[in-house]
């Protein structure tokens, strides 16, 4: 066990260092990562010099069960997670919202622009779809992210009367909010956003009130993968904790 945890912990370190290295600390939350190799090399110091094993038996039993429960209870959420990566709706949608995510100076960024892609191949599959593009603008964004999207999709050859605005929304909860008042009633609704995001969304508009919603996956920066998995495990418990 030492051996395995002070790999972790060196694996961990080595994906920080690419991470940022490859798009700059961009989110706090990547910081989980130097955090998780200072937990695994500490472990595995613990395992070393068999602290552990000098342990009251029944503290080392419930300590077992409890690291347990926990590994059990992630791997389900994670599954959840990764099962709405994969499901797409069985009939066209009427409406499809784009979830926005952040713009930069320069445009979408690499998690916004596969969304905008996914949508303009949905739509373009789809001739009949209304597409609503929703985001609001951030305090470090230069427009609107709906505005953003749209010229996107626009310059890609997406007609611009088939592209609804939505840009008063600040996070998931909002878009989807916002959005709802734009679809009329018994419209079939899709939701785009990075595959990782999908059960979360989906999970959101349910509890909003959508009648008939549907995830439909985009695909996601590799690099960044296994930080969006992660923190998506917080992030739909907390939602799935607040909208009981």
């Amino acid at each position: 066990m030492s051996v395995i945890c002070i790999i972790a912990g060196i694996l961990c370190l080595i994906y920080f260092i690419l991470l940022f290295l490859y798009s700059g600390l961009t989110t706090v939350f990547y910081l989980i990562w130097p955090l998780l190799s200072a937990g695994f090399l500490l472990s595995g110091y613990l395992f070393r010099i068999r602290f552990f094993q000098r342990l009251p038996k029944p503290v080392r039993i419930g300590l077992l069960l409890f690291l347990s429960v926990c590994l059990v209870f992630f791997l389900g959420v994670e599954g959840m997670i990764l099962r709405g990566s994969f499901t797409m709706p069985k009939e066209p949608q009427d409406y499809v919202i784009v979830l926005g995510a952040h713009v930069r100076s320069t445009g979408p960024s690499r998690a916004l622009a596969l969304r905008l892609d996914k949508a303009y191949e949905y739509a373009a599959e789809h001739p009949d779809t209304t597409l609503i593009v929703s985001g609001g603008q951030g305090s470090n964004e230069p427009c609107p992210e709906s505005r953003a999207m749209k010229q996107y999709l626009v310059e890609a050859g997406l007609p611009e009367e088939r592209i609804v605005e939505e840009s008063a929304s600040t996070n998931t909860r909002e878009n989807l909010l916002f959005s709802r008042a734009l679809i009329p009633e018994g419209a079939s609704v899709g939701i785009i956003s990075n595959d990782f995001h999908i059960c979360r969304a989906v999970h959101l508009a349910r509890k909003l009130g959508y009648p008939s919603v549907s995830g439909i996956p985009a695909k996601s920066d590799l690099a960044t993968q296994p930080t969006n998995l992660l923190r998506e495990f917080f992030a739909v418990v907390k939602d799935f904790w607040l909208t009981r």
